[in-house]
């Protein structure tokens, strides 16, 4: 910059013979002390401002950017000195290389999104802006439902009584199970006095993985390639409801270690970046069918269970081969109804219309049979510890010695849950 004034030569250059005005010009030039005096106050400003800071009441401090945003004229938090009691009231953290955001707790009142509760899109099982996870046996019958929510979704009318309060809106439902022919001929008939194809609602778009040979050079890995591809579809989509029909094809190993919380932790980050409803469909690995449902029977469950807002799950019934229950397991954002009452459905099809029709609350022993007898809760514990216990490393013949049992019976607990 220096060099660049050195070799500037004007006419009004040529002609300066005023040294107060040439050092208002170049004062950069002139290195005695009367210059120095002139500079230095600009270079002390900002100290002088940190020092003063910390002196003054709230709100004194302007902001240094001439950028207007919601933090203008407010202390600077990122300063250490500037973080005073008198301050702390009105703290916002906020810095491009930190991950983390702060305030007091009562700011996050002030502009809430939902003021007394979420706009409900499946009753009390699934809300508005919620990660959810249904999860159920293989073939009882979740993807049957988990497209009814989306056709429901997508035309704004709810399933039977699960009340819908959210208005119609566009739902993007990611099937990774049904090749296009299933799909096909699950909605579809050869009635001919009848709509041969189901007619689906134009806010609903189903997707289906494609076909591909090698990871691109951009990913590291196969989880990171298919959350990027489902952020892209679905900006590009505008949709703001999303349903993952399964959880355990986008990573086949998501029951182990560190497999379901990476994909659990990406789906929670897409819903708060992006504001999506998001529902997550899973497995049940084999379980003993009179036992009540619990968060521990989720493929992976303490690892999937954590990130999402709502679990519930879909399970068979004793009634009949066409009757399934739904049982809330989790909710944070709205009171969960009493364990033991559960959503009776059953299955039925309706020309080209395969779906799932509410009958009501019932007790989840109607269902699976359990209590028949006073000796079954004690069973149902000694059940459940010798399966914990195995799940600790110890071998049948620790258990029984530990739980004062024969062998034969650990064997028989632990056999129950491969029935």
């Amino acid at each position: 910059m220096r060099d660049e004034y050195h070799t500037i030569r004007s006419e009004d250059d040529e002609d300066f013979d005023d040294e107060a005005e040439a050092r208002e010009r170049y004062p950069f030039l002139f290195d005695d002390e009367d210059a120095g005096d002139e500079t230095e106050p600009a270079e002390t400003t900002e100290s002088t401002e940190s020092t003063e800071s910390t002196e003054t009441s709230e709100g004194d401090v302007a902001d240094a950017t001439e950028t207007q945003d919601e933090y203008e004229g407010q202390p600077d938090y990122h300063v250490l000195s500037h973080l005073h009691e008198t301050l702390l009231p009105r703290m916002r953290y906020r810095r491009v290389d930190n991950i983390f955001t702060a305030s007091p707790a009562y700011l996050y009142f002030t502009k809430p999104k939902f003021n007394d509760r979420r706009p409900r899109i499946l009753g009390r099982f699934w809300a508005e802006g919620e990660l959810a996870v249904l999860f159920s046996d293989t073939g009882a019958g979740k993807s049957i439902l988990a497209t009814q929510i989306a056709q429901s979704v997508a035309s704004g009318v709810g399933v039977g009584g699960l009340d819908l309060d959210a208005p119609s809106q566009r739902v993007i439902y990611f099937d990774l199970e049904l090749t296009r022919e299933q799909f096909d001929r699950r909605y579809s008939n050869d009635d001919p006095n009848a709509p041969a194809k189901f007619p689906f609602h134009r806010n609903f778009i189903r997707s289906q993985p494609r076909a591909y040979h090698q990871l691109p050079d951009d990913f590291g890995s196969e989880t990171e390639f298919i959350t990027d591809s489902i952020v892209r579809l679905v900006r590009f989509t505008e949709a703001t409801v999303v349903i993952i029909d399964n959880i355990t094809w986008l990573n086949n190993s998501s029951q182990t270690g560190n497999a379901a919380p990476r994909i659990m932790k990406a789906l929670a980050r897409i819903r708060r970046e992006y504001g999506l409803s998001i529902l997550v469909l899973a497995h049940t690995p084999k379980r003993y069918a009179a036992w009540p449902f619990t968060l521990n029977d989720l493929q992976g469950s303490k690892m999937i269970a954590n990130f999402a807002d709502s679990v519930f799950a879909l399970g068979r019934s004793r009634l009949g081969p066409d009757v399934r229950y739904l049982k809330c397991l989790k909710q944070r954002n709205t009171p969960a109804e009493p364990d033991d009452r559960v959503v009776t459905l059953r299955i039925r099809k309706d020309a080209c219309w395969l779906a799932m029709e509410p009958e009501g609350l019932t007790d989840e022993r109607d269902h699976i049979g359990w209590m028949t007898s006073p000796k079954e809760p004690e069973k149902m514990m000694l059940i459940e510890k010798c399966i914990e216990l195995r799940k600790l490393g110890f071998s049948q013949r620790q258990i029984s010695e530990r739980l004062g049992v024969s062998a034969p019976t650990v064997h028989r607990c632990l056999k129950v849950t491969l029935e």
